[in-house]
This record gives C-alpha cells, sequence and structure tokens, in this order.
C-alpha cells in the first residue's frame, strides 16, 4: 500500500511539473509573439537610419565635386549621436558608423555618378531567432538607389543632367537586437551596400556581449 502511495505520489509530482513546463513554454511563446512587432519595428527604425546616412547630404550631391572641398564633420556627428540612440552601446555604434562612412568616401571616389537616395525596406521576415535576451532576424529586403549623372548627347555635345533608378532584392540580411530597459537595440548588423556607386561589398558588424 505505501508503495502504491509513492508510485501515486511521484506520478502526482512528475505530472505537476509536466504542466509547469508546459505553462511556462506557452507563455514564453506568448511573449515573444507579443515581442515580434517591437522587434520589427526596431529593425525598420534602424534600416530607416541607416538609409539616411548612406548617401552624401544634398549640398554635396554635385557631380564633379573634390572630396577635398567636402567637410562632413556635422553629418557624421550627427550620425554618431543617431546610431548611439538606437545601438546597445557606444563600441556598436562605432562600428556602424565607421561602415557608414566607409560608404560616404566610397562615393566621393569617383564623383562622376552621384547617389541621390538609398532606400532599403524589409520586404520578408524569414525567422526570429530567440536567444536568452537576444534575438536574430532573418528578412529579405528591396533596395532601390536613385543616382545622377551628366549625359552628353553624341551630336550636339550638349550636357544634360539625368536620374538612373535600380530596384534589386536582396535575400538573406540579418540583424540582431537585445532588450535593454523595454527597448529592442541592435547588437549586429548584415546589410548590403553593393547598388551604391556599383560597388561590391556587404558591410557587417558585430560586438561581443559580456
Amino acid at each position: 500500500m505505501k508503495f502504491i502511495k509513492k508510485i501515486n505520489l511521484g506520478l502526482i509530482l512528475a505530472i505537476i511539473a509536466i504542466i509547469a513546463v508546459i505553462t511556462y513554454s506557452v507563455q514564453l511563446e506568448s511573449q515573444r509573439k507579443t515581442a515580434k512587432e517591437d522587434i520589427k519595428k526596431s529593425c525598420e527604425n534602424f534600416i530607416n537610419l541607416t538609409n539616411k546616412y548612406a548617401t552624401l547630404p544634398s549640398e554635396y550631391q554635385t557631380i564633379g565635386q573634390k572630396s577635398t572641398d567636402t567637410n562632413l564633420t556635422n553629418f557624421y556627428s550627427e550620425m554618431e549621436n543617431d546610431l548611439n540612440a538606437q545601438t546597445t552601446n557606444e563600441s556598436t555604434a562605432n562600428i556602424q558608423k565607421t561602415i557608414l562612412t566607409e560608404t560616404i568616401k566610397n562615393q566621393l571616389i569617383d564623383t562622376s555618378k552621384i547617389t541621390v537616395s538609398f532606400n532599403r525596406e524589409i520586404t520578408k521576415i524569414s525567422s526570429y531567432e530567440f536567444d536568452g535576451s537576444q534575438v536574430t532576424v532573418t528578412f529579405d529586403s528591396k533596395t532601390t538607389i536613385k543616382q545622377k549623372y551628366n549625359d552628353v548627347n553624341q551630336e550636339t555635345g550638349e550636357i544634360s543632367e539625368k536620374i538612373s533608378e535600380k530596384t534589386t532584392q536582396v535575400e538573406g540580411e540579418t540583424i540582431t537586437l537585445e532588450k535593454n530597459d523595454d527597448t529592442w537595440k541592435i547588437v549586429y548588423a548584415n546589410l548590403d551596400y553593393s547598388e551604391i556607386n556599383g560597388l561590391n561589398y556587404m558591410y557587417e558588424y558585430s560586438t561581443s556581449i559580456m
């Protein structure tokens, strides 16, 4: 009889443990489902920020302008402040600033064609991979780039300014975020800037979380 009671007690404890695990899993999944909208919004805000700083300020979008005539001190300062507001720490912000700064500098190498706008937008989120307080978002995007250049009429020699536009579908970009003070901030990003001035590179940056 005592043996049967022990079995019953063990069974009851096992059932309680299973129910507790199931309840925790359901609550966790519910929390993550709710968080996905905030996470997506943080990704979109960050992408909008990189769109803003991926091209020269409008006052410097002059065909043929020498890089020595371009003073971007204030532009870079504003970039740094905006990045600090959306990333987890200063180190992460500095790495992304370097990426965007190099993108700008590469545009100044050849100013016969000027990128006047660059826009990336998420078209599809493939996955949210949660790991503790962090989540990695994998997504596809559409980038649209507009560039201006001088077109020379071969018959008359007349020069006219024209705008070209190109849209590209990009797959498998990623952004990793961490929740700090109820806000999802950027830890790591792998974004494609290959269409700017025809350059072929995909920048990524990361920092270690202690």
